[in-house]
């Protein structure tokens, strides 16, 4: 599914315009966005958890070259699925 979709589908089941569920949509999706780049979690009951997580830097050898390349540290974000979730999904 794509987002445009999921506009399409809450604007019609809420019975709103798709200008006002993609503000909705597009606020939610901001402010998980913005509560992961400041290190907190955030839990959907039923959904799941989303959370960064903090990797360290590494060498690597890439496949068919000679050099090793460094990677540096970075945040990245992860998700663990709820039960109601898990549920739906078998």
């Amino acid at each position: 599914m794509k987002k445009s979709q999921l506009i399409e589908i809450l604007a019609n089941r809420l019975k709103l315009t798709k200008k006002t569920t993609k503000e909705i949509v597009d606020a939610f999706l901001e402010e998980i966005t913005k509560a992961l780049a400041q290190g907190e979690r955030v839990k959907l009951s039923g959904f799941g958890v989303f959370w960064t997580r903090l990797f360290k830097p590494k060498q690597v050898l890439p496949i068919g070259q000679d050099k090793k390349k460094k990677i540096s540290s970075r945040r990245m974000p992860r998700f663990t699925p709820g039960t109601a979730l898990k549920k739906a999904v078998r």
